[in-house]
């Protein structure tokens, strides 16, 4: 065979591997198609959030439920929407459709996030080629700014409520600024009065299953910084001595009707009995409206947060005391309280200002 028949013969299979690589993408195109266009969104979704009760933790997952279920499933479902059809239009169809029913941008946001989760899990199993999510446009919502307490303010309703049950949780959520979940599943072994340290190691929250509220008592902490041990300031080591005093004076005098089921936790009534979430919310906020603040039991935690920016502490120390992902977390909540630092940097320019010449 010659060079030139070579050559020949080269240029034919290149051309024929051409073919039938586009031959090949076109039938991936046309089975893809097929796939997204026999898929129903909504069908998508609830697979989705089956294989999701799998890799989260049961309140997540009660509240993805929520959300898909009560929500965005009968929605697409009413439509006929099937996955073929998703683009960042109809997604900000719906967007839109939602805020005008009454639900707030961080709502819909969070809707958002689990229509991208459920399309990412479809790309990620070949039912479609693209994530409309990632350029559907959301609607803005106000950024959270949370009423605090000053010190006065909370003396005030640590008065209010000194003979409750509630009392416990919200002094301590108030001093050492935890989470309503981590407050309520402290342990006395999370305390160690010797090195005078608590551990946030155990949470408590709600789960709605079935319809019904249960506690799920879990040793996973929200975020890998949540899990986090801090020194105890004396005023509430003092408090902590004195309840474990008075709480084994309520067992002995009480042996026959106190609770032995949670001996182990801090935040008990007098006969032993768990704080429960909602009552520990529902509480608060009865106390609130009475003295007229308007404070959220989870404010407490930022009330702490405050005022540990208002006294100097850097945010970087305070995004560590109340267990945050990152700084960034601390800094996009609490940058309205670092006042103080921009004057402090006014005042420096000023400074060195002092001897120029600004007049005309």
């Amino acid at each position: 065979m010659t060079i030139e028949e070579l050559i020949d013969e080269k240029t034919k299979l290149e051309k024929l591997v051409i073919q039938l690589a586009g031959e090949n993408q076109q039938l991936k195109d046309k089975l893809s198609a097929k796939k997204a266009s026999d898929t129903p969104f909504a069908d998508l979704l609830e697979t989705w959030l089956h294989n999701k009760k799998m890799t989260v933790k049961a309140n997540t997952y009660e509240a993805y439920c929520t959300q898909v279920n009560r929500h965005i499933v009968p929605y697409f479902r009413s439509k006929g929407t099937m996955l073929s059809q998703l683009t960042p239009a109809v997604l900000e169809e719906y967007y839109f459709t939602k805020l005008q029913s009454g639900l707030s941008g961080s709502t819909i946001r969070k809707h958002h996030s689990n229509i991208k989760m459920a399309l990412k899990f479809a790309v990620k199993n070949g039912l479609t080629d693209q994530n409309a999510a990632l350029l559907a446009e959301l609607p803005s919502c106000d950024k959270f700014c949370g009423n605090f307490l000053n010190t006065e303010q909370f003396d005030l309703v640590l008065s209010k409520i000194k003979h409750t049950a509630i009392y416990t949780p919200v002094f301590i959520a108030g001093t050492m600024g935890l989470r309503r979940s981590e407050v309520l599943g402290l342990r006395w072994s999370d305390i160690n009065f010797e090195t005078q340290t608590m551990c946030i190691q155990h949470t408590i929250v709600k789960c709605i299953k079935d319809h019904k509220i249960t506690l799920v008592f879990s040793d996973v902490p929200k975020t890998r910084a949540s899990r986090r041990t801090l020194p105890l300031p004396s005023g509430v080591l003092r408090y902590l001595k004195e309840l474990r005093r008075r709480q084994c004076d309520n067992y002995t005098a009480h042996r026959d009707k106190y609770s032995r089921e949670y001996l182990k936790y801090i935040c008990v009534d007098d006969m032993g009995l768990i704080v429960k979430p909602d009552d520990l919310s529902v509480g608060f906020g009865r106390i609130m409206a009475e003295m007229n603040f308007h404070c959220r039991f989870h404010d407490l935690r930022h009330t702490c947060a405050s005022l540990l920016v208002q006294h100097g502490v850097e945010l970087k120390s305070v995004s560590v005391w109340l267990g945050h992902s990152s700084i960034a977390v601390t800094s996009d909540i609490y940058t309205h309280l670092t006042y103080r630092e921009k004057l402090k940097v006014a005042e420096t320019i000023d400074e060195y200002m002092k001897d120029v010449n600004v007049s005309r």
